[in-house]
């Protein structure tokens, strides 16, 4: 399993991170988002959005009562919210798996509830609070579909990363 930590001292940062991970996203590609409340993983979904080719990160925001938003970027984006689920009959009640099928990318958060049933190649990101403004992501997958990703993220310098 290949891992990468990366280090956030803002929202800022961790938009321009994740922008430069949507930048490499294609059709059929999967993230899985966990972590505690704050921890910033709706921040990270407005940057991946803009990466992706949405006009603006304020047109994103949490589904936590909708569960799933849908936003119409270079590559369709599902946007799932699973908090307010109880089991795994409900993940696949709203469709689940017809949407990672389509043609889109799948961004879950709180994906910790049904981690069991991810695809494979999804490329899992761990959020953690280690400041006021600071955030810990550590990112990993399984299988090879994020080898590019992942080299590309390593060569990046760090001014590089943090320009939006």
């Amino acid at each position: 399993m290949k891992k990468i930590v990366y280090m956030s001292h803002s929202e800022d940062q961790t938009i321009s991170f994740a922008k430069k991970i949507g930048r490499s996203l294609k059709k059929g590609d999967g993230l899985a988002l966990m972590g505690d409340f704050g921890s910033g993983k709706t921040t990270f979904v407005k940057g991946l959005a803009l990466g992706l080719g949405l006009g603006k990160k304020g047109y994103v925001c949490s589904p936590s009562f909708v569960i799933l938003k849908i936003y119409r970027a270079r590559v369709p984006i599902y946007h799932f919210d699973l908090y307010r689920l109880n089991n795994s009959r409900d993940f696949f009640d709203i469709g689940f798996g017809e949407f990672v099928a389509a043609d889109g990318v799948t961004v879950i958060e709180w994906a910790e509830k049904m981690k069991p049933f991810l695809p494979k190649n999804t490329l899992m990101i761990h959020f953690k609070i280690a400041g006021l403004k600071t955030r810990r992501l550590c990112l990993s997958c399984r299988e090879t579909r994020h080898e590019k990703l992942f080299k590309k993220l390593k060569s990046l310098r760090r001014h590089e990363l943090f320009n939006v």
